[in-house]
């Protein structure tokens, strides 16, 4: 979306919808600009919306038919650069359950078709991406009240035939394979469900974050009755769908970081968890101590899966090479 400037949302609506439950005051000590001073929310807003506002202007709503915005037009680039600034922000002075839905309502307006298409293409480009981190500046020449900001952010998404081949086991051992995610439902269907991507997944056992939908487009408010899909959320999430029909939770969790821990502990028939391994730390962290000291056990209940973060390949090891690493560490900290 923020490469080629992918909205469907008028200025007033991006407007509401970036300010929608965020504070307003100050982003606090560990967000600044480059002239080391602190940023107000309502400024980065003001100054997002100019941007946003000007690049509608020249281009309009996103469709597939629409040739993409050059990536380099300046206003684009500040507008990127501000927008990932703001979500990090938002996700570490209000917490994730304001960031999730946050970054979600940037999809308002949009079609259930148009979301799937776009996915689809945002899916394909990543894929095609170097792994590494990319940083983003806002030009000197756009600065606005909030300032020069900067952002750096890891591209690395790649496919993972380990999983599929797993789900694949599991289904042919007739044990059904869902994904609990806190990202929108629509958007991670399309991977895990369209069969170019190879997981090939039936599209009713993706459990996503679920927004209400006026007039058949995506709009700002949560779904009724329907959890966040993040910590807690994702246990009360299966509860409801597979507790609920089956009279049992499930039999093993896989998860990677610190948001699947409630559901990777939270059930009494859970016989195995397996975490990817993130060198983690906080609550994910724990867990994958635990699971380092039950590497002896003939029965775990949690064990660590390697990955070499240079590649976004899985390694035949508990171990993982941190991207810029050839060094391979069992855990995070050490």
């Amino acid at each position: 979306m923020l490469e080629t400037f992918s909205f469907a949302l008028t200025p007033a609506c991006f407007e509401h919808v970036i300010k929608q439950d965020v504070p307003e005051g100050e982003l606090g000590p560990h967000f600044l600009n480059q002239d080391g001073k602190q940023i107000r929310f309502s400024h980065l807003a003001e100054d997002m919306t100019r941007d946003y506002t000007e690049l509608w202007s020249r281009y309009g709503a996103w469709s597939p038919a629409r040739a993409p915005v050059p990536s380099h037009i300046t206003a684009l680039v500040a507008l990127r650069a501000r927008l990932l600034f703001s979500y990090r922000a938002i996700d570490a002075v209000a917490g994730p359950e304001v960031a999730l839905y946050w970054i979600i309502r940037l999809l308002c307006g949009m079609t259930e078709t148009d979301i799937v298409t776009l996915a689809a293409m945002a899916n394909h480009w990543a894929l095609g991406r170097d792994i590494g981190y990319v940083e983003h500046i806002v030009p000197p020449e756009r600065s606005g009240r909030s300032g020069i900001l900067q952002c750096k952010v890891f591209h690395g998404l790649r496919l993972t035939p380990e999983i599929a081949d797993l789900q694949a086991a599991l289904r042919q051992a007739d044990i059904d394979v869902f994904i609990c995610s806190a990202s929108l439902e629509t958007v991670v269907r399309v991977f895990a469900t369209a069969p170019g991507f190879g997981y090939g997944l039936p599209a009713d056992n993706i459990l996503g974050v679920r927004m209400s939908w006026p007039s058949g487009k995506l709009g700002a408010q949560p779904a009724a009755d329907w959890p966040l899909t993040y910590g807690a959320g994702k246990v009360d999430a299966i509860r409801h769908r597979l507790v609920r029909e089956r009279g049992h939770g499930p039999v093993l969790v896989c998860g990677d970081s610190g948001g699947d821990t409630a559901m990777q502990t939270a059930f009494s028939d859970t016989r195995l968890s397996v975490i990817i391994n993130r060198l983690a730390d906080g609550t994910e962290g724990a867990l994958s101590q635990r699971a380092a000291n039950e590497m002896t056990s003939s029965t775990p209940r949690f064990i660590l899966q390697g990955r070499d973060d240079n590649t976004g390949e899985w390694r035949p090891s508990e171990e993982t090479l941190g991207f810029g690493s050839q060094t391979p560490r069992l855990l995070g900290g050490n």
